[in-house]
């Protein structure tokens, strides 16, 4: 008897990934095409929409011949994306302009005259659980098109890119809350698209698509596309989320007192919550389980600047072998301590104006001190991103990571005994794909709900207990990080919040 599989997208910004997943929550296999987002002019960032379908047609039909699975048995298609990145489509389905990318800030005069005339800080926060006014967001770029395109203002639909990919495959248009929510026009207290802010960016409701909820069933591939793909006509295809909170599903982060986090190039740190927190300093939503939300905090630079000091002194080395012996150094590096903001600091405390230091340097410090000092501030940083939920009585008993630094015990114990919490070491490095089928496999009915599918096909590889004794060692070495930030960023960033409208950390 065949067995029965899940074919995901995980949509990146800079790759799209295809998996095939067991039903038993085992990934089969896994397929990357990367590519690399135009710049026509600086700031801008924009993709070709045929990009992306030739990647995932290119996937799908890889995956299915590494694993010499039958197509017949893939019992639905699911997805994990980015968020914002977005399309303007006419009524025959073809695209008006090329995907404006998330990172595309063209927007930023938009969002900054709106922010000074009538929508302020709070009012925002409210309505989209965004903290602060991030010109990235589909809301201002939308605009941005109708200003500059007035002939864009008569699209059929503007949709974010799993949307374009759930209309390419079966003709419908739906998205699912949390993509909604990304883009800035879905209002978190109304459950629906913001009128207001509808209006301000010259569009209509009924040129964005329904919104359901995450894994719920959009509609059925249909005969072209799944010629294409190398599939069955027929299949399901559903929504996903939001590629951190995909992940989240996927490393079983779908109960209070979990949290997942990812250093990456980037450090983005997820908690599952009872209810949306009423904070002023983490973007807040609605979680793949209906009746849970979750915060999110993050950090501009986390792993890239340990990438970056590689690639300074030894220019493509593996990782292992560059950081033979960081386990020697002592916790706190002799004296030695990163600021890691290379690239200015996105929450907390909002400032994009600071940028990156390393204090204490003697000549006595060597490259090792110098790396496990990067390693440390990593974990400073998800300890600062982790206080606001900590203020809230969020409590955290176990802490799940995921991206490239979780390949490193040092790092994953480092960052135990930093926190005094167990971290985890998920044992599918593939979270967001295998999230993606969690919600798929929910969507058709396999699973009663995306709890119960993420309990049962989530799978710990090893866990890291605290020490006490470095703990203790390590709240020094995090207060010291704290004094030296406020020393070196407390004017700046001060007036940055001051700009923004943001309190204080």
């Amino acid at each position: 008897m065949k067995s029965a599989t899940y074919l995901t997208f995980d949509l990146g910004t800079t790759g799209l990934k295809t998996a095939l997943v067991n039903d038993d929550g085992r990934v089969q296999a896994v397929y990357t095409v990367e590519y690399t987002p135009k710049a026509p002019h600086p700031g801008w960032a924009e993709m070709d929409p045929d990009t992306y379908w030739q990647a995932a047609v290119a996937g799908a039909r890889a995956v299915l011949t590494a694993t010499g699975a039958d197509p017949s048995s893939i019992q639905a298609i699911g997805f994990s994306s980015q968020g914002q990145t977005f399309v303007p489509l006419d009524r025959a389905g073809r695209p008006l302009h090329d995907f404006i990318v998330w990172v595309d800030d063209r927007a930023q005069g938009i969002a900054e005259e709106w922010g000074a005339s009538w929508l302020s800080r709070e009012q925002f926060r409210r309505s989209s659980g965004y903290p602060w006014i991030p010109a990235v967001l589909t809301v201002f770029k939308v605009a941005w098109l109708v200003r500059h395109h007035p002939e864009i203002k008569k699209a059929w639909k503007f949709l974010c890119l799993p949307d374009y990919f759930v209309f390419r495959l079966t003709g419908e248009t739906a998205t699912d809350y949390v993509i909604a929510r990304m883009g800035g026009f879905f209002n978190l207290g109304l459950n629906s698209w913001d009128p207001q802010l509808l209006e301000a960016a010259g569009i209509r409701e009924d040129q964005l698509p329904r919104v359901i909820a995450p894994g719920q069933v959009a509609g059925r591939l249909q005969e072209k596309a799944a010629r294409e793909l190398g599939l069955p006509p027929g299949v399901p295809v559903c929504v996903g989320a939001n590629d951190q909170l995909a992940g989240a599903v996927g490393a079983g982060n779908v109960s209070p007192g979990i949290v997942t986090e990812t250093t990456g190039s980037v450090l983005a740190l997820i908690a599952t919550t009872p209810a949306l927190l009423d904070d002023t300093n983490t973007v807040v939503g609605r979680h793949a389980v209906p009746e849970l939300s979750y915060a999110m905090s993050f950090a501009n630079t986390a792993a890239v600047v340990l990438k970056w000091f590689r690639d300074l002194c030894e220019p493509g080395a593996d990782y292992d072998k560059f950081l033979a012996g960081v386990e020697t150094v002592p916790p706190g590096c002799d004296g030695l301590t990163l600021l890691p903001h290379f690239a200015g600091t996105n929450m907390p405390p909002f400032n994009p104006h600071v940028r990156g230091a390393f204090i204490g340097l003697t000549v006595g410090h060597t490259r090792l001190q110098l790396a496990r000092a990067i390693m440390e501030a990593c974990a400073n940083l998800l300890q600062e991103c982790l206080e606001p939920m900590a203020r809230h009585g969020i409590s955290m008993t176990k802490v799940r990571s995921l991206g490239g630094a979780a390949h490193s015990d040092v790092w994953l114990q480092m960052k135990a005994d930093l926190l005094g919490v167990p971290v985890e070491r998920p044992a599918c490095a593939e979270a967001a794909s295998l999230g993606a089928a969690m919600l798929a496999a929910t969507g058709i009915g396999r699973f009663a709900g995306v709890g119960e599918a993420s309990q049962a096909w989530y799978r710990s590889e090893r866990m890291f207990e605290p020490d006490a004794s470095r703990y203790a060692i390590y709240r020094k070495v995090y207060h010291r990080y704290q004094q030296l930030q406020e020393k070196l960023y407390g004017d700046a960033t001060s007036k940055a919040q001051s700009r923004l409208g943001c309190k204080s950390v």
